[in-house]
């Protein structure tokens, strides 16, 4: 119910500046305790925040301008709407006759500090008509601005003046007016990725904000003299029941961005994941069994931002039609007895398309697809497309014709990325395929999942169809390669679709998702062979990841283990390239070289023990030999002397062949040859050529404390250790090898800052920073901790799950010295917000650890963890 229409004055006096700025704060706090306690109508409360400020406004001037100055004080922009968020910016536009726009009265600068002396936000322009008309002509943002002026104060003459200027001429032609809107548009979608689905999205500027339905009221102002959405329902461009929706969004809208500036004390239009949470509790979301508040909350944004989305496209495509194409012959080609084109949007021939025909509504994708030239659906057709989705029930999944047109549109060599995104955006894709219906908008706290699970799988849908694609063979060669080998590409995009579709559930997702997958592949036709193949993809769908990431590749019997659970080479094709687009799609910052050559050495020795090739060495001994004679012979080959490379590796151990490349062995070889009496040795070069990711090199004696000391400088230098090899020689020399990324330095400040830490008698301690960022206080978890033994070599492997945070290697580092515990070897993976680190360990003796020594181990570095989580945080974000 709207409230009555309160005044400033109700919470203090009009005296001067300070009073106003008391009034203003209690006034505002009425309005924050009215919407978090009353539940007030989120429209009075902004309306009514622009006229709280109008008061002030208003006050000031007369109390600082003389009535007969010839000024006029303007709103413009969105508090020109007479709309104002708690703590938004307050657009003021001072309105000068030409006589004095020269020398503008002193009142008007003693005006304008006692503004700011209130506690406003205030952004002004002090113009003249002319400059006005001038700036607006040359600036499209000032023109959009003066088009929601608004009066509040002072010479009324002038104001209408203005408006004859905005309204009756125009400062800018129709046509050039949509088509820059539109192209910003356009150039604003593109700064976040074209998805209103982020992790953290901006309500205001994200594709489906606040911003796209401004789009829609300036461009329609300036045509078609409507002011707002209510104006387009009137005259007929929204449909009630399109009104109603964008309406909801917009009102749903407003009120997260109402809680979140107060939320954040501050004008915040990110909805940070600082404030997610407490703004779920705080507009009533609650827990569930399987899902967060958070989660529901999101949700809820998603869903709004995307009828926001649909609402814009479909607007500006029917203002396109009025204005654009107003004046243009209609170009209509018939593409079949259903469909045609107009003026290159696809269109059904008749309203009563999809009532007799119901195919036609997965045709229309078909057709796009067959058709590239066309630039999309027309407007008119998409309202028919919504109006006829509840055709899309049980019944019509089960025809055999619409089952047979949704594969026809999976296996079609072009176009199964746009027209699956088209789907999602229309409904149809949630309407066939109920479970993906489930998954649209739904998030995933945390900060791997960059963003929901349909706008993952769209995206991983098209890394997948980028590798068919001839022109970015380049991008990913290997997958170009293996791609070409497929028999049947369809079947990867199905296991696609369906890897994540069982999200949210609970339960593991991976084996829930197989029912699915298989019930679909039945449904379809596909072979009992072929449904094997994509359930096998849907089920393993992480188990070449995590085999890559966390397991020691190198070692052979982890390959021969890899090899046994995908079977074939087929079926190794198939999920390394469902793996490497799946990674790239979950999160822009995931994928690295690091990653990237992880995968590939997993792939290529996997598919040589498959193919049984002499390639493949069957255990360690015969891998290590393998790279020893390898590196030998290519170090002779560039002029070393055969006995002085023997001299060199003769207290080497088969760990350092086994775990090293041929490559890394011959570069630390030939380093140590060439400066035979440099201790320590420090080398840096890029890995695989990708500046971001280096690969550090340390020779040195060992001592104790050594590990400790070297990650604790790599994390004071801000730097993430990916990888760690740890070599010990019969002579006491330490061979240590770390892969790190995130290097603002250049190499020489790396190697500067080893040696002066190497240098020093007394190593340092871990590195264990005073601060820790907000972000890590807000997913915190308990670490989780394993371990299991592996005979074959001797050691230990210890899995350590738990948050990112700095200075968490370095502190696993202090608790093995503390426990005289030796590290041979670390895989470390940072998944957002959460690591999955793996460290191969042995004792004092060179053994497994014992059972008192797994237990001492554990409940020390659980301990020095939780501790070191407790730290004060910084209120630095990630």
């Amino acid at each position: 119910m709207t409230q009555p229409e309160l005044s400033v004055w109700n919470f203090g006096k009009a005296e001067n500046s300070l009073a106003c700025r008391e009034a203003l704060s209690l006034a505002q706090q009425h309005l924050k305790s009215l919407f978090f306690e009353k539940h007030a109508d989120i429209d009075w409360l902004v309306h009514q925040q622009a006229l709280f400020v109008d008061e002030v406004l208003q006050f000031l001037w007369q109390a600082h301008v003389p009535d007969a100055t010839p000024a006029t004080l303007i709103a413009v922009g969105g508090y020109g709407r007479g709309e104002l968020q708690p703590f938004s910016d307050v657009d003021l536009l001072i309105l000068l006759d030409e006589a004095i726009s020269d020398s503008p009265p002193a009142a008007l600068s003693q005006f304008l500090t006692d503004l700011w002396d209130v506690g406003l936000d205030i952004g002004h322009s002090v113009r003249s008509i002319a400059e006005c008309r001038a700036q607006a002509e040359e600036d499209i943002s000032i023109a959009t601005n003066l088009l929601e002026a608004r009066y509040l104060c002072g010479e009324a003459a002038l104001f209408t003046e203005l408006e004859q200027l905005t309204v009756s001429n125009k400062t800018w032609d129709t046509r050039l007016f949509f088509e820059r809107k539109r192209q910003e548009q356009i150039e604003r979608h593109r700064k976040y990725n074209e998805t209103a689905n982020n992790l953290e999205p901006n309500i205001k500027e994200s594709p489906g904000g606040l911003r796209d339905i401004q789009v829609i009221t300036w461009v329609a102002q300036q045509h078609f003299s409507v002011t707002n959405l209510a104006g387009l329902n009137e005259k007929g461009f929204l449909a009630q029941s399109e009104y109603d929706v964008l309406e909801k969004a917009r009102r749903f809208l407003w009120q997260i961005r109402f809680a979140l500036h107060h939320q954040a004390g501050r004008k915040q239009e990110k909805l940070m994941f600082d404030h997610q949470r407490e703004l779920a509790k705080k507009l009533g979301y609650q827990d569930t069994e399987k899902r967060m508040a958070v989660e529901h909350f999101m949700k809820d944004y998603y869903l709004a931002a995307r009828a926001v989305g649909q609402m814009n496209a479909l607007l500006l495509q029917i203002f396109e039609e009025n204005i654009i194409q107003a004046a243009e012959p209609g170009d209509i080609q018939p593409i079949n007895r259903r469909f045609q084109a107009h003026n290159g949007y696809l269109e059904t021939i008749n309203a009563g398309i999809f009532a007799f025909y119901p195919y036609a509504l997965l045709e229309v994708f078909l057709l796009l697809q067959q058709h590239p030239h066309l630039k999309g659906i027309r407007a008119a057709t998409i309202r028919q497309i919504h109006a006829h989705l509840h055709l899309i029930d049980r019944r019509f999944r089960k025809d055999i014709k619409n089952r047979s047109l949704f594969m026809e549109i999976i296996r079609q060599p072009k176009g199964i990325t746009h027209e699956f995104r088209r789907m999602n955006q229309l409904g149809v894709l949630g309407a066939y395929l109920p479970a993906f219906g489930n998954i649209v908008g739904q998030m995933q706290h945390d900060l791997f999942h960059a963003y929901t699970v349909d706008e993952h799988t769209l995206f991983l849908v098209g890394n997948l169809r980028r590798f068919s694609c001839e022109e970015f063979n380049a991008e990913f060669p290997l997958c170009s390669s293996v791609f070409y080998q497929l028999a049947k590409p369809q079947l990867l995009y199905i296991a696609g679709i369906f890897h994540d579709i069982a999200k949210g559930r609970g339960g593991d997702h991976s084996i829930l998702g197989v029912a699915d997958a298989e019930q679909f592949c039945q449904q379809h036709s596909i072979s009992a062979y072929d449904t094997q193949i994509v359930t096998f993809l849907v089920r393993h769908h992480l188990s070449m990841s995590a085999t890559a990431q966390r397991k020691d590749i190198e070692d052979p019997e982890v390959i021969r283990e890899f090899a046994d659970l995908v079977g074939s080479v087929e079926r190794l094709n198939y999920l390394y390239l469902l793996t490497v687009a799946d990674i790239r799609a979950t999160n822009r910052n995931l994928w690295n070289s690091w990653r990237d050559s992880l995968l590939k050495q997993l792939y290529h020795s996997t598919r040589q023990w498959l193919e049984n090739t002499e390639q493949q060495a069957k255990n360690i001994e015969e891998k290590s030999q393998k790279k020893h004679q390898q590196a030998l012979a290519e170090l002779i080959d560039k002029g070393y002397q055969n006995q002085s490379i023997s001299d060199l590796w003769q207290d080497y151990g088969l760990d350092y062949f086994l775990r090293h490349s041929v490559d890394e062995i011959v570069w630390h070889t030939r380093n140590r040859l060439d400066r035979p009496d440099q201790e320590p040795l420090i080398l840096v070069r890029q890995h695989n050529n990708e500046a971001a990711t280096l690969e550090l090199f340390i020779f040195s004696r060992d001592r104790r404390g050594l590990f400790a000391a070297m990650t604790a400088t790599l994390e004071q230098l801000q730097l993430n250790i990916l990888d760690a090899k740890i070599n010990t020689t019969e002579t006491g020399n330490t061979l240590n090898t770390f892969i790190i990324n995130g290097a603002a330095q250049r190499h020489q400040d790396i190697i500067n800052a080893m040696q002066q830490q190497l240098a020093r008698t007394q190593l340092t301690s871990g590195y264990n920073p005073q601060m820790m960022p907000r972000i890590s206080r807000l997913f915190k978890t308990e670490p989780t901790i394993k371990f299991t033994d592996n005979p074959q070599l001797n050691h230990t492997v210890m899995e350590l799950y738990t948050h990112d945070r700095p200075g968490l290697i370095s502190a696993v580092a202090q608790v093995l010295l503390s426990q005289q515990l030796q590290l041979m070897n670390a895989k470390l993976t940072t998944l957002g917000d959460q690591v999955e680190d793996v460290f191969f360990i042995s004792n004092d003796d060179d053994n497994m650890l014992t059972s008192s020594e797994q237990d001492n181990l554990y409940s020390t570095l659980k301990d020095t963890l939780m501790q070191q989580a407790e730290q004060k945080v910084s209120t630095i974000s990630f």
